[in-house]
């Protein structure tokens, strides 16, 4: 393929009308969260630690908030508190319009690639509809850390892959300089990190050719990236800041290999088909206790369909398609290697996943 020279033609208008039409579906599918209470055990712990920002705001780089330290969704919950107090609806409206941007930044990073527009519609929209687990993200309000994460992971994506693909990947430029300002402040979120330093070098291995056949994979501005992301990693180490708390998948390396599989399928299954344990299921109506009932049956076809596509798509897809995979499977992979002891799949982070 030749190289992109040139960005796509600036379609503010429709840009703007599909912005709109994504806000519209975002709250037309889960407006209903807008009566809900604080309910999840997390939310009354993002209360508490809202609540102490608001007094003091040096604990916005110094505080806990559940076993991770990351003081930009805390700085959110502390304006939200600020701005709504314990009135629930400000928090839950706040969330639909995070996930509303991040929808419209998937529209946005599809259209970078110059792949056909309705594709770009299609994502958006499907993105903006609750593909799979990850609404469960907007319906508590715990559940912002999630949604601000992925709108700084996507806004640093489409920055990135402008700025190589239609800027020649100069690291004097305004977009490269936002990316450095982002990936500082995604850096606390560290399995978000990892994954975006992968997704950057498939881009690069996948796109070779509308970057152009000269262009290195490893080249300065993604050099700069990794250098950076190690040493905000060792800082964090020496300063002795929160780590993200976990347990390896298996305490040798069968049960490892075994569990990491299994937790990756399980993930892909589930952000097709989030139905799990839930007293919810288990007491709603006929329709809802018969697909439960059906789960074992469905997560296996499912299970096979996702892998055979997968597979399908690798050997015979173009590149954007295996691009695109890559993509999932990077995303998927920090969250493999854990073992959550209260969860057994921490679905949340499906969000940025779908």
């Amino acid at each position: 393929m030749s190289q992109v020279t040139a960005p796509p033609p600036h379609r503010t208008l429709s840009n703007l009308i599909m912005a709109l039409v994504i806000l519209g579906v975002s709250f037309a599918f889960y407006g209903i969260a807008l009566d809900n209470s604080f309910w999840h055990p997390e939310d009354f712990e993002v209360l508490r630690s809202a609540q102490e920002a608001a007094r003091d705001p040096s604990s916005l780089l110094r505080h806990d908030v559940m076993s991770r330290f990351q003081p930009l969704p805390l700085a959110l919950f502390t304006l939200e508190y600020r701005a709504f107090g314990l009135d629930p609806m400000g928090w839950y409206a706040t969330s639909l319009v995070i996930h509303a941007i991040n929808a419209w930044l998937v529209f946005w990073l599809v259209n970078a690639f110059g792949i056909d527009r309705r594709v770009g519609y299609l994502a958006g929209l499907l993105f903006a509809m609750g593909v799979g687990s990850y609404g469960k993200a907007v319906l508590f309000i715990a559940g912002a850390e999630n949604l601000l994460t992925t709108t700084l992971y996507l806004l640093i994506l489409n920055l990135y892959i402008r700025n190589d693909l239609y800027g020649g990947g100069r690291i004097r430029s305004w977009r490269y300089a936002l990316v450095l300002l982002l990936c500082l402040a995604v850096s606390f979120a560290r399995p978000t990190a990892i994954s975006l330093l992968l997704v950057l070098i498939a881009y690069k291995v996948f796109f070779r050719g509308e970057r152009g056949e000269k262009r290195k994979v490893f080249e300065p501005p993604l050099l700069i990236l990794v250098v950076g992301a190690l040493a905000f990693w060792i800082v964090r180490k020496q300063t002795g800041l929160v780590e993200f708390a976990w347990a390896a998948a298996g305490k040798n390396p069968w049960d490892f290999t075994v569990n990491f599989f299994y937790n990756m399928i399980n993930y892909l299954v589930h952000m097709f088909f989030p139905i799990h344990v839930s007293r919810l299921v288990e007491t709603g109506n006929p329709l809802v206790r018969a697909i439960y009932a059906a789960a074992p049956v469905i997560r296996v076809l499912l299970a096979w369909g996702i892998i055979s596509y997968g597979v399908f798509g690798f050997v015979f897809g173009n590149r954007p398609i295996r691009f695109f995979l890559a993509w999932t499977l990077i995303s998927v992979l920090p969250y493999c290697v854990v073992q959550f002891p209260q969860d057994w799949l921490n679905i949340r982070y499906l969000y940025p996943v779908s």
